[in-house]
């Protein structure tokens, strides 16, 4: 591999999880015993077991206490190991042992004692298929500007002395204390990986910096990539929060390039640096992998592209990556030359990289009260939802669209189960017209829009009871202002948000049922829900001409993207700004993740001619095979559709052949894509280059194919690593 020594690659590439054996990338990490001396440290076991005792002696201390405590004495003790062959250490607490002890038993009780009643309303939402429902830690994302200025050192100081200035309330002094031992804890650790690095012969660089971010800020460019790497595996492993960016890396990491270059450090040791850090998270092989943005706009309006840029995307092409996925904010500044490299790389396999729309993601928050500079500078998070740094937003809420049709068309029971959701509605005579089945449509949706605030709201207040989250805290100026948890409302900003899924199948469904039934009058509203209910059983013609209609969204057709619009605003107009209970509003997105599949066999057949159990559609993308119409159309669609009226997502996924983008003119037409998405006021766009027999290929053969990669929804995928499910559609 590019930039990295052939015994090096063998070492990092096995560092995380056996890469010869099956690996779940929903797992992350498995813990590889067999890297650490068993003189660094204690078993896990041992760890998991001590926790568990330890707490048992302090269980009438506050939360943000014991897990503190808990957190303190696995850094101290856990297996560490450095390696000449790599120039980032390891830990061995990769199981997450404070979730298995701490958090999973505080959950058990918030759901199972304090408020039983929304632990079963939720787990039955879920079961129904009606909507997912759970506490969300999986969109953190640090100041990472403070604390590459400040150091881990630096973080404990300045909570400290915020702590000595001000009169503090008990609940107050939790809050500080917790920090504290937290960061203590974190030094300890880089004090204990410096010693065994320096002991370690071909790890002298390694323990240098080490020696130097345990007290002080980093001071180059290898230090702030050590200090990334250590607060991500310390946050994601053993605090339980996932870190969803990287930051906007060619923002961050800039000053430090720019001074170890002038410092006389060649550019191609800085590249092999990178190339290194970049290595562990490709070797992680999280499902969901790891985020990072570039680009966006000065105060000025002028570009915030630099060299770092080019290099990033340079050292990332090379190397063949996969993960970290790269997002790039995209702006009518961007220089074009940024544009081209990066689509090139998308039509040579590189997918994943995702462009999001600088301007729509800053009309968006600033609609929302956001000042200018803080839109401007918002993380780009997850997949490619958006919020201003310094904030917790949470929202793992997916709400099935379909539901509520299928509720409007059974007098409130669902089409799958039978069971009764608990508002009825009409018999099926009463619907006159489309209007009045559309208007009970959206009756149904506001019911389960307001269901699952309620629910959410009833349990986010436990959220920091649960989780306190003291090590993301102490890095939010307002936290240390409020003297509150980020989780708890500490954030500048604390939202909640709703993630609506399958809007072109429920769109398709309503102007099917519009079009056959009350246009052309093929068929009463009672026969066609007859055949819904018999998942077309004995009535193949009539979906396989359902599924030819070439009226269906995503094709630039008036009507079908008309329904889709005119649902996004009822959503917009009925959700976003109401309160949540964290001191935060409520938002919305159309980003689906994995519930395309999950969802499936919960949902019954549609009037689009989906059967109950297939793939239900994706983002603001057309359903599966309707997009007819072409690239151009479907973009046309999706902008139809106000990404600024709402402050999460509203992603489409674009499939091209390699044909249409061959060339120089190809690449321009790529280009054009992308800029008439833009300035059409679209959010997120991302591409696939690919086509089906290659596919097919890769399905008969997967021994040739390990490095090819597949966008799926907000991340990329090994084609080898999905299921045959995945890999059909």
């Amino acid at each position: 591999m590019e930039y990295i020594r052939q015994n090096d690659y063998e070492y990092i590439i096995n560092k995380y999880h056996d890469s010869s054996k099956p690996f779940d990338g929903h797992a992350r990490f498995i813990r590889r015993d067999e890297i650490f001396s068993p003189d660094s440290g204690l078993a896990p076991k041992i760890i998991i077991d001590t926790i568990i005792s330890e707490d048992e002696k302090i269980k009438d201390l506050p939360h943000p206490i014991r897990k503190a405590k808990a957190f303190e004495f696995v850094l101290k003790n856990t297996r560490i190991s450095c390696d000449s062959r790599d120039i980032f250490p390891a830990l061995n607490m990769t199981d997450r042992p404070i979730n298995q002890t701490l958090i999973n038993k505080w959950k058990a009780e918030v759901f199972g004692n304090i408020i039983p009643e929304v632990g079963k309303k939720r787990t039955q939402l879920e079961k129904d298929g009606i909507v997912t429902i759970w506490p969300d830690y999986d969109h953190s994302v640090p100041v990472w500007e403070r604390l590459f200025s400040l150091g881990f050192s630096g973080i404990l100081e300045e909570s400290e002395k915020v702590r000595r200035l001000q009169n503090m309330t008990d609940e107050e002094e939790i809050f500080f204390e917790g920090i504290k031992i937290t960061y203590e804890a974190i030094i300890t650790l880089a004090e204990r990986l410096a010693a065994l690095a320096e002991k370690t012969d071909g790890s002298e660089k390694m323990a240098k910096a080490l020696k130097n971010i345990a007290h002080n800020p980093p001071k180059s460019f290898y230090e702030a990539l050590l200090m990334s790497y250590i607060y991500f595996i310390i946050s994601e492993h053993v605090d339980g929060l996932q870190v969803r960016s990287l930051s906007g890396f060619d923002q961050t990491f800039y000053e430090f390039y720019k001074n170890d270059l002038a410092n006389g450090i060649s550019e191609k040791e800085l590249r092999t640096e990178l190339a290194y850090y970049f290595l562990q998270f490709d070797s992680i092989g999280n499902y969901w992998n790891q985020p990072l943005y570039i680009g966006g706009e000065n105060g000025d309006g002028t570009s915030v592209i630099n060299e770092l840029s080019y290099m990033l995307l340079d050292v990332y092409d090379k190397m063949g990556l996969y993960c970290p996925k790269i997002q790039i904010k995209l702006s009518e500044s961007t220089p074009k030359t940024l544009a081209l490299k990066a689509l090139d790389m998308i039509r040579r396999g590189h997918n994943s990289i995702v462009f999001v729309s600088d301007s729509t993601i800053r009309r968006a928050l600033e609609r929302t009260g956001i000042s200018e500079e803080d839109a401007r500078l918002c993380n780009i998070t997850g997949c490619y939802e958006y919020s201003p740094k310094g904030s917790f937003h949470a929202g793992m809420n997916y709400l099935n669209m379909l539901k509520s049709l299928e509720y409007a068309l059974h007098k409130g029971y669902d089409g799958v189960t039978g069971v009764f959701s608990g508002n009825s509605s009409p018999d099926l005579s009463e619907y006159k017209t489309f209007d009045s089945l559309y208007s009970e449509y959206k009756r149904q949706l506001l019911r389960g829009i307001d269901v699952t605030v309620e629910t959410v709201n009833a349990f986010e207040g436990y959220l920091s009871y649960i989780n306190p989250l003291s090590m993301l805290s102490a890095t939010f100026p307002s936290c240390l202002e409020k003297k509150k948890d980020a989780i708890a409302g500490g954030g500048s900003s604390n939202d909640s948000v709703v993630l609506f899924g399958f809007l072109a199948d429920i769109a398709d469904s309503l102007n099917m049922i519009r079009k056959y039934v009350y246009d052309k009058k093929e068929l009463t509203l009672e026969e066609f829900v007859d055949i819904l209910d018999k998942n077309y059983e004995g009535h193949e013609k009539f979906r396989q001409k359902l599924l030819a209609d070439r009226e269906k969204y995503g094709n630039n057709k008036d009507r079908p993207d008309d329904l889709a619009v005119d649902i996004v605003n009822f959503i917009t107009k009925n959700l976003c700004g109401r309160e949540n209970s964290r001191g935060g509003k409520w938002n919305c997105g159309f980003h689906v993740a994995r519930m395309s599949y999950i969802f499936a066999d919960k949902t019954a057949s549609s009037p689009n001619g989906r059967l109950i159990g297939e793939e239900l559609s994706k983002n603001v993308s057309a359903s599966m095979g309707q997009n007819r119409e072409g690239a151009t159309a479907a973009i046309l669609s999706a902008t139809k559709i106000d990404a600024s009226t709402f402050t999460c997502d509203a992603a489409i996924d674009v499939g091209l052949l390699p044909s249409a983008v061959k060339g120089d003119d190809g690449l321009e037409a790529m280009y054009g894509l992308l800029m008439t998405f833009v300035k059409r006021g679209g959010h997120a766009l991302h591409m696939n280059v690919f086509d089906a027999d290659l596919l097919r290929n890769a399905q008969a053969n997967p021994e040739k194919y390990r490095d090819l990669q597949i966008r799926v929804c907000g991340w990329n995928v090994l084609w080898n690593n999905i299921s045959k499910v995945e890999q059909d559609a």
